[in-house]
């Protein structure tokens, strides 16, 4: 059965911190930025395989079966270039450049020629460049995201393409398509072999964010089409391609596993770019962890696997949970106590609450809302709106009690002003944290009509119990209960 999945593309920068975003919400995080290292153009790479002479043509061709002949049309080939590789995805196009570079995969092709179309080849998939993949760091981090999406896209289609052709050509069985088969067996070979390069130089990374996912994703495709390609050309466990394929998917699991381990670690990173966001608004940290995590569960097979092996690698240290949802839920409480933590550098009173709103708030929504929800157990929802509760409640505590509090003064604690307008403290009180928090943000409209309405439940009553307590008590203009409200709806504006 084959696993479905997605190519995830999620931004990191070089050091697994997000740069620009993504699919994976969400969102993997690779960097697409960088210099590719496919030099060739493509400008002369299919010159010597397009003779504009149809006898040539013909002659290039002749070991084939005679419908291939009545199939392609010489003319309609021209060199190819990078520019025009979207265009060379579609299948036909590619059938009808294999049997242009089939030739040099015969038994009597010479080795070189074999060389030079295996490039030419890979070259039309704008993947040339796994020819130059080794695994001594032979790939900028920079560019895993762009390499891997481009790698998976050319696999697919390889493996559509030579499917395609070998159903085409083992019937009916003759000469031409015993000769053909063998070719294009070879072509496949070379083709599948080149393809793992790249697993070899993700393996070879240091551990980071960005070689996690692209370690799944590679597992995911490479466990789903080589064994395909193993039973259309009949490969035994001992072909070097399927030998190959095993080791590349071992040391996919292996990477994989380690990466998994130090997950945690880089979500307290001390490199990760923490500034605190001083108006108490959501921290950029929740929406790409949060994506990251979604991206990781877009594989996951490759994900259950990595963990369950986990227990049977002798050198695993580090105990990892035992499935993917387990996982991912300890990923997330890391992610709170971090957030949590990080709140104590906000230095004025009930703004560290305000950021833990916003960001408990914006967590549990990205969870709720997506493919998360799955993994979530029961009460952990309820959990965090208990836990929303208490941040509001402390954010009332230590931001509005003591602004209430000015109305209760007790009389022989009266100063001059006092005695003037025994409500100038309570003005001046109220004036200050209005004018602070006016320049919080709280972004979620449904939140920052809570938070509005609590803070004029606490204030509101309390002043005008006070009001209608001492009639004696001239009420400023501008001070009326209905004009303290309005000043209380601007709050948390940003």
């Amino acid at each position: 059965m084959q696993a479905h999945h997605e190519t995830t593309v999620v931004h990191f920068d070089a050091d697994g911190c997000h740069g620009s975003s993504s699919s994976s919400g969400g969102s993997s995080p690779y960097s697409l930025s960088g210099p590719s290292l496919d030099s060739d153009d493509g400008s002369t790479s299919t010159d010597e395989y397009c003779p504009d002479d149809p006898l040539e043509f013909r002659r290039h061709v002749s070991i084939f079966s005679p419908s291939v002949l009545a199939e392609v049309d010489p003319s309609s080939f021209r060199p190819i270039s990078q520019s025009l590789s979207c265009v060379l995805a579609d299948v036909d196009k590619h059938l009808q450049r294999m049997v242009l570079l089939l030739p040099a995969f015969s038994a009597s092709a010479a080795s070189t020629a074999r060389t030079d179309a295996l490039q030419k080849w890979l070259a039309g998939f704008n993947v040339g460049w796994v020819l130059d993949m080794d695994d001594n760091g032979s790939l900028p981090r920079r560019e895993v995201g762009r390499r891997v999406s481009e790698w998976a896209h050319a696999l697919g289609t390889m493996d559509r393409v030579f499917r395609h052709r070998h159903r085409e050509v083992r019937s009916p069985v003759n000469e031409a398509a015993v000769a053909e088969l063998a070719a294009l067996g070879w072509l496949a070979g070379e083709s599948a072999g080149a393809m793992l390069r790249l697993a070899g130089s993700v393996v070879a990374l240091g551990s980071s964010p960005s070689k996690l996912l692209a370690a799944l994703d590679m597992h995911a495709h490479v466990s789903e089409t080589y064994p395909g390609l193993a039973r259309t050309f009949s490969w035994p466990s001992s072909h070097p391609v399927s030998v190959a394929s095993d080791a590349a998917l071992a040391g996919l699991l292996d990477a994989s596993r380690r990466c998994v381990c130090d997950l945690s670690a880089f979500i307290r990173a001390p490199q990760y770019p923490w500034r605190m966001p001083q108006g108490g608004e959501v921290h950029p940290c929740v929406g790409f962890w949060m994506g990251y995590f979604r991206g990781m569960l877009r594989n996951r097979v490759s994900l259950y696997f990595v963990l369950a092996g986990a227990h049977l690698d002798e050198e695993q240290t580090t105990p990892l949970p035992p499935d993917e949802g387990s996982l991912v839920m300890e990923l997330i409480s890391c992610l709170e106590a971090v957030l949590e933590d990080k709140s104590g550098a906000l230095a004025f009173p009930g703004l560290s609450q305000i950021f833990m709103l916003n960001n408990t708030s914006a967590l549990v929504r990205r969870a709720v809302r997506s493919d998360l929800s799955m993994f979530l157990p029961p009460g952990w929802v309820l959990a965090r709106e208990e836990r929303m509760d208490g941040y509001l409640k402390g954010y009332l505590e230590v931001s509005w009690a003591p602004v209430v509090a000015r109305l209760a003064g007790k009389p022989g604690a009266l100063t001059v002003l006092r005695r003037r307008n025994p409500l100038s403290p309570f003005y001046s009180a109220f004036e200050n944290v209005c004018s602070m928090h006016r320049g919080w943000k709280v972004p979620s409209p449904a939140l920052r009509s809570i938070l509005r309405s609590t803070v004029s439940e606490s204030v509101l009553p309390a002043y005008r119990r006070y009001v209608d307590d001492h009639p004696e008590v001239e009420i400023s203009a501008g001070r009326s209960v209905e004009e303290l409200e309005h000043q209380l709806s601007e709050l948390f504006e940003g």
